[in-house]
């Protein structure tokens, strides 16, 4: 059980599906806390991320709706007024306790993708989400 102890005193991944359909910003709950302010996701990306890679996620202010594709919950977020240039997916596997992340960045003669997973490479990953996050890079 990844991160075991840390959801257990949230409640668990489980209580994660209460912002399918939401934005991960609106503030739900007791705590009334944002869904990257949960403490499994919070503590998972500190454990996952490079710091410069947090920082840029921070920076992420334009998002969509959770959705679910199967046990996973998929968050898109990303730079305002440059979506399809940089941006970030967050991909939560609520029953297996897994995180990933993948950022993709578009400069001047350059382009770079960058995953990042709790334990598996992203190709686990349902080919739905895949394609989402390659749809979104734009032209």
């Amino acid at each position: 059980m990844l991160w075991g102890s840390i959801a257990q005193a949230d409640g668990g991944w489980e209580m994660l599906l209460s912002w399918v359909g939401k934005y991960p910003s609106e503030q739900i709950g007791g705590r009334g806390s944002v869904l990257l302010g949960q403490t499994p996701i919070k503590d998972g990306l500190r454990k996952l991320l490079p710091k410069a890679e947090i920082q840029t996620l921070a920076k992420f202010a334009v998002e969509a709706p959770v959705r679910k594709v199967g046990d996973y919950l998929v968050v898109n977020k990303c730079l305002p007024h440059n979506c399809p240039s940089d941006m970030a997916v967050l991909v939560i596997d609520v029953k297996n306790e897994k995180l990933w992340a993948g950022f993709f960045s578009r400069e001047e003669g350059r382009v770079s993708t960058r995953w990042y997973g709790a334990s598996d490479d992203y190709s686990v990953l349902p080919d739905e989400i895949k394609k989402d996050f390659l749809s979104r890079h734009g032209d």
